[in-house]
């Protein structure tokens, strides 16, 4: 049960971020904008990410499609990671690592534990 738990609040974790950042892009945040712009990509793929963060957060949410969850983020990670080495970033580029550690913990759960 205890197991279940932590599995679930990893989810959580997981899940509301990726659905908060992935509507912020989605419906063009000022600082979202601002952020692209400043790095030198163009609106529509912004749009795309954050369409592609909030359907990547929703399959997470059940455990018939959770995979491809699963499967679709480690691209958009890498790519943040890209994104903030690129610029010299290096304090933004722990983030993707952070968050890329949590998808491997969701990943042990759902298919080892």
């Amino acid at each position: 049960m205890a197991i279940q738990i932590i599995f679930w609040v990893l989810i959580a974790a997981y899940v509301i971020p990726g659905l908060i950042f992935g509507f912020k892009k989605l419906t063009g945040n000022k600082q979202s904008v601002a952020y692209f712009k400043k790095w030198g990509y163009p609106l529509w793929f912004m749009h795309i990410l954050g369409f592609t963060e909030i359907t990547g957060s929703i399959l997470m949410l059940f455990n018939t499609t959770r995979i491809y969850g699963i499967a679709i983020f480690p691209v958009i990670l890498a790519g943040a990671l890209y994104t903030h080495v690129k610029n010299k970033e290096s304090a933004e580029a722990k983030k993707p690592v952070f968050v890329g550690l949590l998808l491997l913990a969701i990943f042990l759960f759902t298919f080892f534990i």
